[in-house]
């Protein structure tokens, strides 16, 4: 990727090489980082400005990743949202980087298992190519919101305060609108929002139930948790398959869709 790109929309495309201090005052709330070298040099950044997305989110995903703006962006290239098509495979790329970032904060591979349970899942299912791809990317990125969350909260030891859990229950609206930028992530937004919500209600951000949560968040749900469970947290250690699933069983219904379930004991039982 070159240097220097040349100006084009007002306030959107793509802008590089030396910019104004003023210029930086002015930046979206958000810069994502494109590519990060073996020297932890900088390429360039996505830019994006989303008001759903905390003030202080720079900080968090700065700490998350490793990385930091500097006092000036000379020589690095800055592409603006909304992103060009010839970009967003670039994009997602770089939200996967932030994924991966989340995991090796919270020393586990959450993403990684999700992704491989909500594929299976939605295989099993016998699901088209599209919809098991589309399910499988949400996997991978459904908790990129939590990149604008404290590294404190994300890897506290012991039980989030009321206030705490309160900023955590925000991460799925953050994931969907980090996906904003990119036309083609689109579809994805949905899944990673609402992979929260319980199938009797009472769950978040939005509250939805039974068929009203779509069906690719149904299925991140049971991934999610089970993956969770499987691959423990900073507060809690990993647990057995078996007990995993047995806590699945106990939430059938109330949490989880109870078909889901099922398909997730089936596969389990054809695959051990």
């Amino acid at each position: 990727m070159a240097d220097h790109a040349s100006n084009t929309d007002p306030g959107f495309g793509q802008r590089g090489g030396g910019l104004e201090t003023s210029f930086l005052h002015s930046l979206p709330n958000i810069l994502i980082p494109i590519k990060v070298d073996k020297n932890n040099q900088l390429s360039g950044y996505f830019a994006l400005e989303n008001q759903d997305l905390p003030a202080s989110g720079q900080k968090y995903i700065n700490e998350i990743t490793g990385t930091t703006a500097k006092a000036s962006l000379a020589g690095l290239t800055v592409h603006f949202a909304p992103i060009q098509p010839m970009l967003q495979e670039n994009y997602t790329r770089s939200l996967i980087m932030l994924a991966e970032s989340i995991d090796s904060c919270a020393q586990s591979g959450h993403s990684q298992s999700t992704h491989l349970w909500a594929k299976r899942i939605a295989e099993h299912l016998q699901l088209t190519d599209d919809e098991v791809r589309c399910i499988s990317l949400a996997g991978k990125l459904h908790d990129i919101g939590k990149s604008v969350v404290s590294k404190e909260i994300l890897t506290k030891p012991g039980p989030l305060s009321l206030n705490e859990w309160e900023i955590i229950k925000q991460h799925p609206g953050y994931s969907a609108a980090l996906m904003e930028p990119s036309p083609g992530l689109k579809v994805l937004q949905p899944l990673v929002r609402w992979h929260h919500e319980y199938y009797q209600g009472g769950g978040y951000p939005d509250g939805l139930s039974g068929l009203d949560i779509p069906l690719g968040a149904r299925i991140l749900a049971v991934a999610d948790a089970f993956s969770t469970m499987t691959t423990g947290r900073a507060y809690r250690s990993p647990i057995p398959a078996e007990t995993a699933l047995d806590e699945l069983v106990r939430c059938k219904g109330t949490q989880f869709d109870p078909g889901l379930v099922d398909v997730m004991i089936s596969y389990i039982s054809t695959h051990n």
